[in-house]
Order: structure tokens, then sequence, then C-alpha cells
């Protein structure tokens, strides 16, 4: 009883949030990696392959803080650069102990590179081992997700409060195992043993040529993030090290439409009734590029002799919009940034003026829709009238001309690779995949994609009928070049929990609902 009673009390004790007898890895806080952070020095000496000792001179251009995608490495060969690991007999230590065991992820180039379709990520995953490590495998994950998270008042009478609507959607998910020993469907894992000091494993990932959603963190609760982790399995199942999760900032390609004159019109009024001036605006173009020049020509015309325009000014909005069904219909959530501003001179009238800036870079991302999230840019214009003889009054006037952003002018179209070949994510199963970093593109894929396997099983599978003897091109099983190609697989979690005390709870502001509206589709 005394030795029941004493195991009894060791579980309770490892379940309380306190313990230091916890057997779940905590990595660290998330790291974007397009904000520079300071990064710990790294020993000078590392743990390498006899006779490649050049490796660490060689990766200079490597940083933590940010990915860079190219697919040749600046002339140098990369056998003589990428450090593999292949059996812990083949190390050589000759590096100082860390003080804390760690993992990082170091991308090849700088902080400026952005992950785009059809390109190649290289870098390597850092593994400093202040003691003696039991490690089964190294391994690196890549993952795309959306996140909706929504704030709604619910319940009735004394239950009625605040609570908290998640959907966590991933949109693929990958790994590769960078050392150590393979994972088996019908056989446990040995582990082997790393001595303390500095380990180095190059990696290489090829996107696909797909375009996914770009990454955003806009409006409060929904975001679109591509992360990278790491992580040394330990022995026997244990969860061993992780490092923090490095989020990437992702763009698609995305080319403009031709160029196409158009003139958009509108009345302003006042108080909805009473018609104010009428507005022209020819634009050039109906989509823009970052760092493109934008030019229109606006004219407006009073409807009143009484009044006078006294000022006019625009800004381009960005416009973030999130929603989620929920039991009463759809949360609706929205934030408008300003990217740039000015105003217009008033040099005639009927006013008539041409208006021109410089599309930004900064804060300007594709035009795009998904489920949850929507992205999309306005050109609004606020006009302040004067109307009245004896007495004046000002009257504040606004309208918007809607303008949609690529992030490639139309006539790259034949000057990008495979470019006309790019498949929406919402119709493709081509996931980003891991390969040898010694090579410059990975191998073709073997297999068949999942929609070709059924008939294909079914007719090599199945003998005809009715017939004598049984037909020779019955198969018990596929050939292996006709198996299943790996295929990402989309999934969905749904949280809920009380707003009160809830992670992010306090920082979320209540979304809007529209009773009844339970569409999807934007």
């Amino acid at each position: 009883m005394a030795s029941l009673l004493s195991s009894a009390a060791h579980v309770a004790t490892r379940n309380r949030a306190s313990s230091s007898a916890s057997t779940l890895a905590a990595p660290p806080a998330p790291q974007h990696t397009n904000h520079p952070t300071p990064s710990p020095p790294i020993p000078a000496a590392t743990h390498n392959r006899a006779g490649s000792g050049s490796y660490s001179s060689q990766f200079t251009q490597f940083s933590t803080s940010a990915p860079v995608l190219n697919s040749i490495l600046n002339g140098h060969d990369r056998s003589s650069r990428h450090l593999s690991l292949d059996t812990a007999d083949s190390l050589e230590i000759s590096a100082p102990v860390p003080a804390v065991t760690s993992l990082t992820i170091e991308f090849e180039g700088g902080t400026h590179v952005i992950v785009r379709p059809n390109r190649v990520v290289r870098g390597k995953v850092i593994l400093d081992a202040s003691e003696r490590m039991h490690v089964t495998r190294v391994r690196i994950k890549f993952r795309a997700e959306e996140s909706a998270m929504v704030k709604v008042e619910e319940g009735g009478g004394d239950g009625r409060g605040d609570w908290v609507h998640q959907a966590i959607t991933t949109f693929f998910e990958t790994d590769w195992k960078l050392w150590g020993n393979d994972s088996s469907n019908y056989s446990q894992s040995a582990w082997d043993e790393l001595e303390a000091g500095h380990y180095e494993f190059p990696f290489a990932l090829k996107f696909p040529n797909v375009n996914y959603p770009p990454s955003m963190e806009e409006p409060s609760g929904f975001g679109i993030r591509y992360i990278w982790t790491a992580q040394a399995d330990g022995p026997a199942l244990q969860s061993g090290t992780k490092s923090r999760e490095y989020i990437t900032p992702y763009r698609p390609i995305v080319i403009s439409t031709p160029d196409k004159e158009w003139v958009y019109k509108t009345t302003l009024m006042r108080d909805k009734k009473h018609a104010v001036a009428e507005v022209q605006a020819k634009l050039y173009k109906q989509s823009y590029c970052p760092d493109e020049p934008f030019e229109m020509q606006l004219n407006l015309t009073s409807l009143h002799a009484d009044a006078k325009i006294l000022s006019i000014d625009y800004k381009f909005r960005k416009h973030h919009e999130g929603k989620m069904l929920v039991q009463q219909g759809t949360a609706f959530r929205e934030h408008i940034r300003t990217v740039i501003h000015g105003n217009v001179p008033i040099l005639s009238t009927p006013f008539s003026e041409t208006i021109r800036f410089d599309v930004p870079t900064r804060l300007v991302s594709p035009s795009f829709t998904t489920r949850h999230t929507r992205v999309h840019y306005g050109l609004q214009f606020i006009i302040t009238v004067e109307q009245g003889h004896l007495f004046k009054n000002n009257h504040v006037l606004d309208f918007s001309i809607p303008l949609i952003i690529a992030n490639l002018p139309n006539d790259h179209l034949l000057r990008i690779p495979e470019l006309t070949n790019i498949q929406n994510y919402r119709e493709s199963k081509d996931c980003p995949i891991f390969f040898n970093p010694d090579l410059e593109e990975p191998p073709e894929p073997q297999g068949l994609p999942s929609e070709l396997i059924g008939p294909l099983t079914a007719a090599l599978a199945s003998p005809p009928q009715n017939e004598e003897p049984p037909s020779y091109f019955s198969l018990p099983s596929l050939p292996p070049q006709l198996e299943l190609r790996k295929e990402r697989k989309e999934r969905t979690v749904y949280l809920t929990r009380p707003a009160k005390g809830a992670f992010h709870g306090g920082d979320l502001v209540e979304a809007v609902i529209i009773p009844g509206l339970f569409d999807e589709d934007w």
C-alpha cells in the first residue's frame, strides 16, 4: 500500500504545471526570420568529418535571422561545404562545450529573401549539446497553416459571456531526417550517442510550383504562417530537444492583368439624400505592382452653384478582412492600413487634375482570398465641400476606387520558367519536399497521383470476368513505380474556450456578428 501511495504521489507531482519532471519539450518563442534578432555566438570549431575542416570558413554568408532561396551556392563545390553525418563514429570533436543544449536553424543567404513557388531553400540545423546525448534522429520540419480566431458573446441568462473560437488549418506538413535512424512501421528505432559539442546538418527543400496564400498577420486573430522547426528525438520515444519556430515570409507569383483603360464614375451624396458633385476618374490600368508608377485623371463637377471644393485628400489603403462561421452566423473582423496618403492641389473649377505616385514595396502584398481571410486594396478620396450663401456649412464626402495588386508586370509572363504551369493550392496536392543537399535539384517525383491510383488498381488487380483460364494481366499488388506519390494532406482543428483567462483572449476585440449568414465564399 505504501508503495502504491508513493507512486500516486509521484504521478500527481508530474502533472503540476510547475513540475521540473515534465517530459514534454518546451521550445523557445517563435521568431520571424525577416525581423533580425541578436544571435548567440557560434563556436569557431565544429564537428566535421576528417578532411572537411574548410566547412566553417566557407559558410560565412549564413545568418540566423532570415531564409534565402538560392539554388546555386555562389560557385563553390557543395560536396566540400555540406556536412553529412551518417554515423556517430565519423565525428571529430573539436568544439568547446556549450552552456545550454539547443537546436537552431540557419538559412543560407541573408535577411531579404522571400520563399516563392518553384524555388529551393537551403540552410543548416545546428545542434549545440551541453552534455552527452542519446539521440534517435535529428529532423527538420516545414509546415504552412492558416489560423482564424474570433471572440464573440454567446450563451443565455447567467451563462452568457465571451467565448473564443479558433480554427487552425494546416495546408501541408513535411519533414526530413537529417541524421540518425529511420522510423519504421514494423520495428522500434534504435538510438545513438552524441558527445557534447557543436553539430551542423545541412538541408535543402524544393517548394512546388503552386501558389499558396501570402504570409499575413492581420486582422488580429487571423494569420497565415510558413513555419520551420528542428527536433532531436530522444531515446525510447522521448521528446528530446526542439528548436523555436522560424516563421519565413512567403509570396506567391501573381502576374498583373494587361493594361486596360477604364473609367470610374460615382455621385457624391450628402446625408445619402442630396447629390453634391459628380465624379469621373480615368485610370490607365486595372492592376498594379509594387514600385510601379500609378497615374489617373480625376474630374469633379459640382452640382450646386453655391458649392465650393475646399480640399481633396487621398489614401492608398490595404484592407485585411477575416471571417469565421459561428453558431449565430458569420463573425467578421476588419483592419484597414493606410499605406500612403497625400493631397491634391485645387487649381481650377470645375476640378480636373492628374494624380501620380509610386506604389510602395513595403506593406504591399498581392490581393488574395482564402477560406477565412481576404486582402484587397482601394484608393480612398476625401472631399471637403463648402456649401451655402449666407450661412456656409462644410461637408466631408468620400469615395473609394477599387484596385488589385499583383507582384509581377504582365510582360514577365514569358520570362519566368514554368510560370504558366503554376497551380492554385486548392486544386493541387503537391507538397514541398526535402532532398539531399548535395544535389542541385530534387529527383523527379516517383509514383502516381491519388486520383489515378483507384481506377488503375481496379484495372490491374481485378481479372476480367468469364475468362478461362484466369487472365494473366491481373496483379496481386501494384509494382513500385505505380505506388501512390507523396501528397499534401490538409487538416483543420477547431478549438473553443471561454475568453476569460484564455491565451490571447485579452488581446482580441469582439467580432461583428452577421446573423444567419453561413456562406464561406467572399
